[in-house]
Protein backbone atom coordinates (compact mmCIF):
# COMPACT_ATOMS: atom_id res chain seq x y z
CA UNK A 1 0.00 0.00 0.00
CA UNK A 2 1.34 3.73 -1.17
CA UNK A 3 0.24 5.86 1.70
CA UNK A 4 0.85 9.47 1.42
CA UNK A 5 3.35 9.43 3.69
CA UNK A 6 5.28 7.14 1.98
CA UNK A 7 4.72 9.14 -1.43
CA UNK A 8 6.14 12.37 0.27
CA UNK A 9 9.11 10.46 1.35
CA UNK A 10 9.86 9.40 -2.40
CA UNK A 11 9.41 12.69 -3.10
CA UNK A 12 12.23 13.46 -1.19
CA UNK A 13 14.37 11.28 -2.61
CA UNK A 14 13.34 12.37 -6.22
CA UNK A 15 14.48 16.09 -5.32
CA UNK A 16 17.93 14.80 -3.73
CA UNK A 17 18.57 12.79 -6.09
CA UNK A 18 17.41 15.86 -9.21
CA UNK A 19 19.77 18.36 -6.98
CA UNK A 20 22.70 16.19 -7.66
CA UNK A 21 21.82 16.33 -11.44
CA UNK A 22 22.07 19.98 -11.19
CA UNK A 23 24.96 19.90 -9.43
CA UNK A 24 26.56 17.43 -11.95
CA UNK A 25 25.23 19.56 -14.68
CA UNK A 26 27.29 22.71 -13.75
CA UNK A 27 30.24 20.66 -13.33
CA UNK A 28 30.09 19.16 -16.73
CA UNK A 29 29.36 21.95 -18.07
CA UNK A 30 32.22 23.62 -16.35
CA UNK A 31 34.27 20.83 -17.72
CA UNK A 32 32.97 21.13 -21.22
CA UNK A 33 35.19 24.11 -21.35
CA UNK A 34 38.52 22.19 -21.06
CA UNK A 35 37.77 18.69 -22.14
CA UNK A 36 34.90 16.97 -23.39
CA UNK A 37 35.32 12.93 -23.24
CA UNK A 38 32.09 11.20 -23.98
CA UNK A 39 31.55 9.95 -19.97
CA UNK A 40 31.48 14.65 -19.25
CA UNK A 41 29.16 14.95 -22.83
CA UNK A 42 26.86 12.14 -21.21
CA UNK A 43 26.58 12.94 -17.47
CA UNK A 44 26.17 16.83 -19.57
CA UNK A 45 23.31 15.43 -21.55
CA UNK A 46 21.32 13.17 -18.92
CA UNK A 47 21.97 16.22 -15.90
CA UNK A 48 19.32 18.41 -17.95
CA UNK A 49 16.52 15.69 -16.06
CA UNK A 50 17.28 17.31 -13.01
CA UNK A 51 15.26 20.52 -13.32
CA UNK A 52 12.47 19.00 -14.65
CA UNK A 53 12.37 16.28 -12.02
CA UNK A 54 12.21 19.01 -9.81
CA UNK A 55 9.78 21.28 -11.69
CA UNK A 56 7.04 18.08 -11.73
CA UNK A 57 8.24 17.49 -8.29
CA UNK A 58 7.49 21.45 -6.97
CA UNK A 59 3.81 21.34 -8.58
CA UNK A 60 3.20 17.67 -6.54
CA UNK A 61 3.73 19.45 -3.49
CA UNK A 62 1.86 22.42 -4.24
CA UNK A 63 -1.03 20.45 -4.75
CA UNK A 64 -0.54 18.48 -1.75
CA UNK A 65 -0.30 22.05 0.29
CA UNK A 66 -4.04 23.11 -1.44
CA UNK A 67 -5.72 19.79 -0.47
CA UNK A 68 -3.90 18.29 2.94
CA UNK A 69 -3.24 22.08 4.59
CA UNK A 70 -5.58 24.88 2.65
CA UNK A 71 -3.14 27.57 3.64
CA UNK A 72 -4.30 31.26 3.45
CA UNK A 73 -2.25 33.78 2.18
CA UNK A 74 -0.30 34.65 4.96
CA UNK A 75 0.93 31.20 5.64
CA UNK A 76 1.36 30.47 1.95
CA UNK A 77 3.55 33.09 1.05
CA UNK A 78 5.33 33.48 4.44
CA UNK A 79 6.81 29.94 4.18
CA UNK A 80 7.99 30.82 0.31
CA UNK A 81 9.58 33.65 1.57
CA UNK A 82 11.23 32.02 4.12
CA UNK A 83 12.50 29.40 2.49
CA UNK A 84 12.58 30.59 -0.80
CA UNK A 85 12.85 33.98 -1.57
CA UNK A 86 15.20 35.37 1.08
CA UNK A 87 17.66 32.56 0.31
CA UNK A 88 17.24 33.73 -3.34
CA UNK A 89 18.31 36.83 -2.97
CA UNK A 90 21.17 35.89 -0.58
CA UNK A 91 22.39 33.90 -3.11
CA UNK A 92 21.88 36.57 -5.91
CA UNK A 93 23.82 39.00 -3.87
CA UNK A 94 26.39 35.59 -2.98
CA UNK A 95 27.02 35.23 -7.12
CA UNK A 96 27.24 39.09 -7.97
CA UNK A 97 30.00 39.16 -5.30
CA UNK A 98 31.90 36.19 -7.22
CA UNK A 99 31.54 37.01 -10.54
CA UNK A 100 31.90 40.71 -10.27
CA UNK A 101 34.41 40.89 -7.13
CA UNK A 102 32.67 43.75 -5.52
CA UNK A 103 29.25 43.46 -3.49
CA UNK A 104 26.43 45.09 -6.08
CA UNK A 105 25.49 48.54 -5.14
CA UNK A 106 23.42 50.21 -8.79
CA UNK A 107 19.83 49.87 -9.56
CA UNK A 108 21.04 47.55 -11.77
CA UNK A 109 22.79 44.87 -9.87
CA UNK A 110 19.93 44.72 -7.40
CA UNK A 111 17.28 44.19 -10.62
CA UNK A 112 19.64 41.93 -12.09
CA UNK A 113 19.31 40.15 -8.28
CA UNK A 114 15.79 39.84 -8.22
CA UNK A 115 15.23 38.55 -11.91
CA UNK A 116 17.60 35.84 -11.19
CA UNK A 117 20.54 37.11 -13.75
CA UNK A 118 23.31 36.90 -11.56
CA UNK A 119 23.71 32.91 -11.63
CA UNK A 120 23.28 30.54 -14.26
CA UNK A 121 20.61 28.86 -12.41
CA UNK A 122 19.18 31.29 -10.78
CA UNK A 123 16.34 32.25 -13.75
CA UNK A 124 14.63 28.74 -12.14
CA UNK A 125 13.78 29.95 -8.66
CA UNK A 126 12.70 33.58 -10.68
CA UNK A 127 10.15 31.16 -12.34
CA UNK A 128 9.23 29.22 -9.63
CA UNK A 129 8.04 32.44 -7.43
CA UNK A 130 6.12 33.54 -10.37
CA UNK A 131 4.29 29.92 -10.37
CA UNK A 132 3.59 30.15 -6.65
CA UNK A 133 1.81 33.51 -6.77
CA UNK A 134 -0.52 32.23 -10.39
CA UNK A 135 -0.77 28.49 -8.30
CA UNK A 136 -2.17 30.22 -5.24
CA UNK A 137 -4.50 32.87 -7.27
CA UNK A 138 -5.59 30.01 -9.32
CA UNK A 139 -6.40 27.11 -7.39
CA UNK A 140 -10.09 27.29 -7.21
CA UNK A 141 -9.89 27.76 -10.64
CA UNK A 142 -7.65 24.58 -11.75
CA UNK A 143 -8.83 21.65 -9.98
CA UNK A 144 -8.98 18.03 -10.11
CA UNK A 145 -12.37 18.61 -11.70
CA UNK A 146 -11.08 20.13 -14.72
CA UNK A 147 -7.33 19.36 -14.98
CA UNK A 148 -7.63 16.61 -17.68
CA UNK A 149 -9.05 19.33 -20.03
CA UNK A 150 -6.96 22.47 -18.70
CA UNK A 151 -3.79 20.72 -18.68
CA UNK A 152 -4.08 20.11 -22.69
CA UNK A 153 -4.64 24.17 -22.59
CA UNK A 154 -1.56 24.49 -20.42
CA UNK A 155 0.83 21.98 -22.77
CA UNK A 156 -0.77 24.57 -25.80
CA UNK A 157 0.70 27.84 -23.84
CA UNK A 158 3.79 26.07 -23.10
CA UNK A 159 4.36 24.56 -26.87
CA UNK A 160 2.95 28.63 -28.22
CA UNK A 161 5.04 30.38 -25.70
CA UNK A 162 8.33 28.81 -26.03
CA UNK A 163 8.01 28.55 -30.18
CA UNK A 164 6.10 31.85 -31.13
CA UNK A 165 5.76 34.62 -27.92
CA UNK A 166 9.26 34.84 -25.89
CA UNK A 167 10.88 37.83 -27.31
CA UNK A 168 13.46 37.77 -24.67
CA UNK A 169 11.92 40.43 -22.57
CA UNK A 170 14.24 42.72 -20.17
CA UNK A 171 16.72 40.30 -21.24
CA UNK A 172 15.15 37.33 -19.94
CA UNK A 173 15.41 34.13 -21.26
CA UNK A 174 12.68 32.08 -22.42
CA UNK A 175 13.25 29.57 -19.04
CA UNK A 176 13.09 32.43 -16.47
CA UNK A 177 9.16 32.81 -17.76
CA UNK A 178 6.25 30.69 -16.25
CA UNK A 179 4.63 29.98 -19.56
CA UNK A 180 7.50 28.21 -20.35
CA UNK A 181 6.96 25.61 -17.92
CA UNK A 182 3.40 25.86 -17.03
CA UNK A 183 2.35 22.28 -18.47
CA UNK A 184 5.58 20.69 -16.45
CA UNK A 185 4.11 22.26 -13.39
CA UNK A 186 0.64 21.13 -13.61
CA UNK A 187 1.67 17.87 -14.86
CA UNK A 188 2.58 17.28 -10.98
CA UNK A 189 -0.81 18.81 -9.94
CA UNK A 190 -2.04 15.52 -12.11
CA UNK A 191 0.15 12.76 -10.56
CA UNK A 192 -0.97 13.97 -6.98
CA UNK A 193 -4.35 14.33 -7.77
CA UNK A 194 -4.81 11.08 -9.69
CA UNK A 195 -1.98 9.29 -7.36
CA UNK A 196 -3.98 6.68 -5.86
CA UNK A 197 -4.91 5.27 -9.48
CA UNK A 198 -1.64 5.84 -11.08
CA UNK A 199 -0.24 3.98 -8.53
CA UNK A 200 -2.35 1.47 -8.50
CA UNK A 201 -2.31 0.94 -12.16
CA UNK A 202 1.35 0.71 -11.68
CA UNK A 203 2.32 -1.97 -9.11
CA UNK A 204 -1.00 -4.07 -10.41
CA UNK A 205 0.17 -4.01 -14.03
CA UNK A 206 4.31 -4.88 -13.51
CA UNK A 207 4.76 -5.21 -17.39
CA UNK A 208 3.50 -1.68 -18.66
CA UNK A 209 6.51 -0.35 -15.24
CA UNK A 210 8.80 -2.31 -16.91
CA UNK A 211 8.07 -0.99 -20.20
CA UNK A 212 8.24 2.44 -19.25
CA UNK A 213 11.52 1.32 -17.32
CA UNK A 214 12.45 0.67 -20.86
CA UNK A 215 11.45 3.65 -22.73
CA UNK A 216 12.67 5.67 -20.49
CA UNK A 217 15.85 4.48 -20.34
CA UNK A 218 16.03 4.44 -24.32
CA UNK A 219 15.36 7.46 -24.22
CA UNK A 220 18.23 9.32 -21.71
CA UNK A 221 20.45 6.95 -24.52
CA UNK A 222 19.21 8.96 -26.96
CA UNK A 223 19.58 12.06 -25.52
CA UNK A 224 23.13 11.49 -24.48
CA UNK A 225 24.06 10.29 -28.26
CA UNK A 226 21.99 13.03 -30.11
CA UNK A 227 23.43 16.30 -31.82
CA UNK A 228 20.52 18.20 -31.03
CA UNK A 229 20.66 19.93 -27.51
CA UNK A 230 17.30 19.38 -25.71
CA UNK A 231 16.84 22.15 -22.86
CA UNK A 232 14.40 21.36 -20.36
CA UNK A 233 11.35 22.82 -21.33
CA UNK A 234 11.45 21.04 -24.44
CA UNK A 235 8.39 18.96 -24.63
CA UNK A 236 10.05 16.08 -26.12
CA UNK A 237 12.44 16.13 -22.81
CA UNK A 238 9.55 17.33 -20.59
CA UNK A 239 7.43 13.71 -21.62
CA UNK A 240 10.59 11.69 -21.48
CA UNK A 241 11.26 13.45 -18.22
CA UNK A 242 7.65 12.85 -16.63
CA UNK A 243 8.40 8.73 -17.46
CA UNK A 244 11.03 8.51 -15.90
CA UNK A 245 9.50 10.16 -12.96
CA UNK A 246 7.18 8.01 -12.67
CA UNK A 247 10.23 5.13 -12.67
CA UNK A 248 11.84 6.86 -9.75
CA UNK A 249 8.32 6.89 -7.65
CA UNK A 250 7.92 3.53 -7.69
CA UNK A 251 11.61 2.66 -7.18
CA UNK A 252 11.65 4.66 -4.05
CA UNK A 253 8.37 3.69 -2.86
CA UNK A 254 9.16 0.17 -2.97
CA UNK A 255 12.80 1.33 -1.00
CA UNK A 256 11.48 4.13 1.14
CA UNK A 257 11.41 1.77 4.41
CA UNK A 258 15.14 0.62 3.95
CA UNK A 259 16.12 3.99 3.26
CA UNK A 260 16.94 6.33 5.95
CA UNK A 261 17.85 9.63 5.26
CA UNK A 262 16.27 12.24 7.37
CA UNK A 263 13.24 14.40 5.41
CA UNK A 264 14.58 17.83 5.89
CA UNK A 265 12.91 21.20 4.85
CA UNK A 266 14.70 22.98 2.20
CA UNK A 267 17.64 20.20 1.59
CA UNK A 268 17.53 20.14 -1.72
CA UNK A 269 16.54 23.55 -2.22
CA UNK A 270 19.57 25.04 -0.77
CA UNK A 271 21.93 22.43 -2.48
CA UNK A 272 20.38 23.75 -5.58
CA UNK A 273 21.04 27.27 -5.03
CA UNK A 274 24.47 27.65 -3.43
CA UNK A 275 26.48 24.72 -5.06
CA UNK A 276 27.36 26.96 -8.06
CA UNK A 277 29.50 28.87 -5.55
CA UNK A 278 31.89 26.34 -4.65
CA UNK A 279 31.97 25.97 -8.41
CA UNK A 280 33.19 29.55 -8.90
CA UNK A 281 35.08 29.26 -6.03
CA UNK A 282 37.40 26.24 -6.24
CA UNK A 283 37.91 27.26 -10.06
CA UNK A 284 39.35 30.91 -9.38
CA UNK A 285 41.35 28.84 -6.47
CA UNK A 286 42.91 26.48 -9.38
CA UNK A 287 43.38 29.66 -11.42
CA UNK A 288 45.36 31.37 -9.22
CA UNK A 289 47.70 28.13 -8.04
CA UNK A 290 47.94 26.31 -11.33
CA UNK A 291 47.23 29.15 -13.97
CA UNK A 292 44.84 26.50 -15.65
CA UNK A 293 42.47 23.48 -15.02
CA UNK A 294 42.55 21.76 -18.09
CA UNK A 295 44.64 19.16 -16.10
CA UNK A 296 41.85 18.35 -13.60
CA UNK A 297 39.29 17.33 -15.91
CA UNK A 298 41.78 15.33 -18.36
CA UNK A 299 41.56 13.06 -15.67
CA UNK A 300 38.87 10.98 -14.74
CA UNK A 301 39.63 9.94 -11.38
CA UNK A 302 40.47 13.71 -10.58
CA UNK A 303 37.38 14.86 -12.30
CA UNK A 304 34.88 12.49 -9.94
CA UNK A 305 36.80 13.38 -6.50
CA UNK A 306 36.52 16.94 -7.77
CA UNK A 307 32.88 16.48 -8.20
CA UNK A 308 32.58 14.47 -5.33
CA UNK A 309 34.16 17.16 -3.22
CA UNK A 310 31.57 19.63 -4.75
CA UNK A 311 28.75 18.05 -3.55
CA UNK A 312 30.29 17.20 -0.31
CA UNK A 313 30.41 21.54 0.17
CA UNK A 314 27.28 21.63 -0.98
CA UNK A 315 25.53 19.15 1.41
CA UNK A 316 27.34 20.70 4.09
CA UNK A 317 26.33 24.48 3.43
CA UNK A 318 22.58 23.02 2.81
CA UNK A 319 22.56 21.17 6.31
CA UNK A 320 24.08 24.15 7.97
CA UNK A 321 21.10 26.79 5.87
CA UNK A 322 18.43 23.96 6.88
CA UNK A 323 19.48 24.39 10.51
CA UNK A 324 19.47 28.43 10.43
CA UNK A 325 16.27 28.34 8.54
CA UNK A 326 14.22 26.04 10.87
CA UNK A 327 15.52 28.28 14.05
CA UNK A 328 14.67 31.09 12.68
CA UNK A 329 11.10 29.53 12.20
CA UNK A 330 11.10 28.42 15.67
CA UNK A 331 11.66 31.75 16.69
CA UNK A 332 8.80 33.44 14.66
CA UNK A 333 6.51 30.95 15.47
CA UNK A 334 7.32 31.52 19.59
CA UNK A 335 7.62 35.24 18.76
CA UNK A 336 3.33 35.04 17.46
CA UNK A 337 2.28 32.57 19.93
CA UNK A 338 3.28 35.17 22.86
CA UNK A 339 1.85 37.85 21.09
CA UNK A 340 -1.55 36.27 20.91
CA UNK A 341 -2.23 36.44 24.41
CA UNK A 342 -1.43 40.18 24.84
CA UNK A 343 -3.73 40.77 21.50
CA UNK A 344 -6.25 38.96 23.66
CA UNK A 345 -6.07 40.43 26.95
CA UNK A 346 -6.57 43.82 25.49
Amino acid sequence: MYTDSKILKSLFYIQLFSSFLVVVGHFTASALSFTDPFWIVALNQISRYGTVLLTIATGYLTAYSFEAKSPSAREFFSGKLLYIFVPYLVSGVLYHYLLKKGMPHTAQDFTNIVLGKTGDHLYFVFMICQYYVFAYLFRRVITKRNILVVIWILLGIQYIYINFIHQGWFGLTTRHMLPSWIFTLYMGHVLYWYRESILSFLRNNRSILTLMTGVSTAAALFFVISNKLYVAVHLTFVFATLLSFLVLMVFFLERVDRLHIKFRKGLTYFIFLFHSAFLIMFKDYLFAKYGEVAWLFENTLYSLLYLLLIIGCSCLMALMLVWMVNKLERISKTIRQTRRPLHANK
